[in-house]
């Protein structure tokens, strides 16, 4: 009688228990990935502000090339994520290339000197793993260490 009542009472707690009184919050952003081009694009232009002192004409217009750029780059990549020849990929990828290219170029038309030199240097450092994104691959980090040995 003893097993069956505890028994009961086990069933009854977990029946209690449920996904909603789950208080950990989940791991990552869960609107990352239902953020649209505008709204990536904002975040890249007050990002830009704050890394290349932009001021508010620039961040605008920071961000009208980033949206367009978006635009541009996501049904190219719709297409790549398809079954594709690695002949129609490098087309993409070229067609990719051009679209950042133009966005580059747009940039570099409205920035000051200083800013140009602090952009290229932005670039250079994403490229070599050491940008926001890539923070654990930088010179002397605990990370490369580990991957050298």
């Amino acid at each position: 009688m003893k097993k069956v009542i505890f028994v009961a009472s086990l069933a009854m707690g977990l029946a209690t228990l449920s996904p909603a009184q789950n208080t950990n919050p989940p791991i990552g952003n869960p609107n990352r990935a239902n953020r649209g081009p505008e709204d990536r694009a904002e975040m890249g232009a007050k990002r830009a502000a704050k890394e290349l002192g932009l001021n508010a004409d620039q961040t605008a217009k920071w961000e009208a090339a980033a949206k367009s750029r978006m635009e541009a780059n996501a049904p190219l990549r719709d297409k790549m994520k398809g079954s594709t020849t690695p002949e129609e990929r490098k087309a993409l990828h070229r067609q990719m290339k051009a679209n950042n290219d133009a966005f580059d170029a747009t940039v570099l038309s409205f920035l000051s000197p200083e800013q140009k030199t602090k952009y290229d240097q932005m670039k250079e450092n994403k490229q070599n793993g050491r940008g926001p994104k890539g923070i654990r691959k930088a010179e002397g980090s605990p990370m490369q260490d580990n991957q050298t040995k």
